[in-house]
């Protein structure tokens, strides 16, 4: 990269954090007080922030100021956060099973969109050598709920109480995602479905951790009958590029 262009990102970037730290919600005090008591930096360093490399942290409705559509964006704009999705499945009585996204927004990962419903997890964009680029009153709320432990780290919060207080705004998120892609929440979804089936079975996850590649692959049968035309596609340009057998995860499509 020459130096003007390194300049240049640097100086986007100053202007993208102050952006950023500016549209964010100020943190309670006592949020700052309480979290400082566990944030335990040499813990984290030991491990080089797993956490952290596997995926980037969940923003909380609380984090932003406003829930209108512009304000939203512009959060988007700074670079930093995406649109991503966590996917509920309904069996129905008739057999049939539904794939249902919930949208919210999380720090962006390294190489990933503004929007990505559903795709391999990778680095969070913020991690940087000497730990989170964000301090506690910037951080995502997801990242400081999270405990350090020199075991498992844990969240001190009720994660899925959290993502449901996305729930009634979830028509805001659909149109910019529609602003962002033009096309729908469910067109967006099997786009990224097909992506990711054919990513898996060329191997193209080399920045993702084994834990997700796992939860991929259990996540596969539930995606090849909520979307077999997609996962077809898939395959089929699999096969076309490798000429190898089909797996037998899949053939339930065909």
């Amino acid at each position: 990269m020459k130096k003007h262009d390194i300049e240049q990102k640097l100086n986007n970037d100053i202007k993208s954090d102050k952006l950023y730290k500016q549209l964010l919600a100020p943190k309670e005090e006592k949020i700052i007080t309480e979290q400082i008591k566990y944030e335990h930096k040499e813990i984290c360093k030991k491990c080089g922030g797993y956490c952290c490399k596997k995926c980037g942290c969940d923003y909380f409705v609380s984090d932003f100021k406003s829930m209108k559509i512009d304000y939203l964006e512009q959060i988007l704009e700074t670079g930093k956060v995406s649109i991503v999705s966590t996917l509920y499945f309904d069996r129905l009585s008739n057999n049939k099973l539904l794939c249902i996204p919930k949208l919210y927004l999380r720090a962006r990962n390294n190489n990933r969109d503004v929007i990505d419903l559903l795709s391999f997890k990778t680095r969070c964009s913020q991690l940087e050598q000497n730990g989170c680029h964000y301090d506690i009153t910037t951080r995502p709320s997801g990242g400081i709920a999270l405990i350090p432990s020199h075991d498992i780290c844990y969240s001190k919060i009720d994660r899925l109480e959290e993502l449901n207080k996305w729930l009634p705004y979830q028509k805001v998120l659909e149109r910019l995602v529609k602003r962002y892609t033009q096309k729908s929440v469910i067109e967006k979804l099997k786009e990224d479905v097909e992506n990711l089936v054919y990513n898996f079975f060329v191997g193209n996850y080399q920045d993702s951790f084994e834990e997700e590649i796992d939860e991929i692959r259990r996540l596969l049968p539930l995606l090849s009958e909520c979307f077999p035309d997609e996962c077809k596609r898939a395959i089929i340009k699999y096969q076309n590029q490798s000429k190898l057998v089909l797996p037998k995860i899949l053939k339930k499509t065909k």
